[in-house]
């Protein structure tokens, strides 16, 4: 496939419609694909599914992506022996994400058994949980030496990817974790369906085996005390007076996270809950700890009915005097708030503190939009959802945001899919 270019009698409100050069994948998974990160340098991408797997694909001189197998050789396929996938939690992994390259080829999962598990990619023989369960037995008398931090005694002389740590601090479902920025050092933050957001330290870079639990933030543990209530008494209407509702203690707390990557910031996070709020967090060094800087508008329907926040994503700040947020949520909506810098109050020693001051709220589309993510300079962001189109906006100058190109998939499967639930 090949891009092509947008006709000229197209009026210029309507965005150009492209249809994008793709490489089709066979992601072999057995189960959803819920999540898909690149590396820092973008050559690099790994997948964390609900079966349990997590899979790395590299970029190839000829432009082809490709999973590295067992013993050096590379292939397009999902067999059993491929190097770069491996089980990765005894649940649905829900999120991967990568560190900055500056720590070495570091990746996090977060899974569905409450843990966040730390991997590190290594080269000659060591133990590792990265063996298909068939080959254990026969790698088991190869085994190297760096027992994982799980104490699993499975070994592969061939495998690339070694545990590190778990860290299952969390009392549900790890819902979405993320890396901090380069300058803040090798810290992690993690969001659980349990309302709570848990900020991690590795101790040593040089020794990722001990990590330090260096802050919580209860984003929404009131909502998740309320959400439980409901479903209790929701089961028990069902229970006594046969209603067909469906209610479930699942998409509770914590849905997503973001950290702020301006180097003149303290530490900053966005927060999005499934209760619909998305909340501004900075560490305070007075207090020792996080508190809410400021709270964004809530998504809700037009009725004001909470829906959950899908997705938050924090724009890198290259020379500008504010900062941009983009969330999405299950109230068809995709915003991107406008947050400056402004005067605090006066820290310790007398020193004018800096406070974020909330501007303005635009919304840019009423789709179903489920993922949303900025480029490298913070100027456009890229939207998706389950229509197979990838959007991209971009700000005009008056500063309004509008939809400058659409990105066509492979609608293939979606047709077939869509043709089924119909009949």
């Amino acid at each position: 496939m090949t891009a092509s270019a947008s006709n000229n009698n197209t009026p210029a409100s309507k965005p150009h419609r492209l249809i994008s050069t793709s490489q089709i994948l066979p992601h072999g998974h057995l189960d959803y694909v819920h999540d898909i990160s690149f590396d820092y340098y973008g050559r690099r991408f790994a997948t964390a599914s609900g079966d349990r797997t997590v899979r790395v694909w590299d970029l190839n001189s000829d432009g082809t992506w490709q999973i590295g197998d067992f013993g050096g050789s590379t292939g397009t396929g999902g067999g059993s022996g491929k190097a770069n996938e491996w089980v990765a939690a005894r649940g649905a992994v829900r999120r991967v994400c990568w560190s900055h390259p500056e720590f070495g080829q570091l990746l996090a999962t977060a899974g569905a058994d409450h843990s966040v598990v730390i991997w590190e990619e290594r080269e000659g023989n060591f133990k590792s949980l990265a063996t298909p369960d068939e080959n254990i037995n026969n790698n088991a008398a190869m085994a190297g030496g760096t027992n994982t931090a799980s104490g699993d005694t499975s070994s592969s002389s061939s495998s690339r990817w070694v545990q590190k740590a778990t860290l299952s601090d969390a009392r549900r479902a790890v819902t979405t974790v993320e890396f901090a920025p380069r300058h803040l050092g090798l810290r992690l933050a993690t969001g659980s369906a349990d309302g709570v957001v848990r900020i991690y330290e590795a101790l040593d870079t040089m020794n990722l085996n001990h990590w330090k639990l260096d802050g919580v933030i209860e984003a929404g543990v009131e909502d998740v005390a309320d959400a439980t209530e409901a479903v209790v008494v929701g089961r028990q209407s069902m229970t006594i007076g046969g209603d067909n509702q469906h209610s479930s203690y699942e998409n509770m707390g914590v849905s997503s996270l973001s950290w702020c990557t301006g180097r003149f910031e303290p530490p900053t996070l966005c927060v999005g809950c499934s209760s619909g709020r998305a909340s501004v967090y900075r560490y305070d060094d007075g207090a020792r700890s996080w508190v809410e800087a400021i709270r964004l508008p809530n998504h809700a329907t037009a009725n004001g009915v909470p829906r959950g926040v899908l997705d938050v994503a924090w724009a890198p700040n290259v020379g500008r005097s504010y900062h941009l947020i983009a969330t999405c949520g299950k109230d068809h909506r995709l915003k991107v708030h406008r947050v400056k810098r402004g005067r605090g109050g006066k820290g310790e020693g007398g020193a004018q503190t800096a406070a974020l001051v909330y501007e303005g709220t635009e919304d840019l589309d009423r789709s179903e939009v489920w993922r949303c993510q900025w480029n490298l300079t913070g100027t456009v962001l890229a939207s998706s959802g389950d229509c197979g189109v990838v959007k991209l906006w971009k700000s005009d100058f008056h500063g309004k945001f509008k939809c400058i190109s659409e990105i066509v998939g492979d609608t293939t499967g979606m047709a077939a899919a869509s043709a089924v639930r119909q009949r």
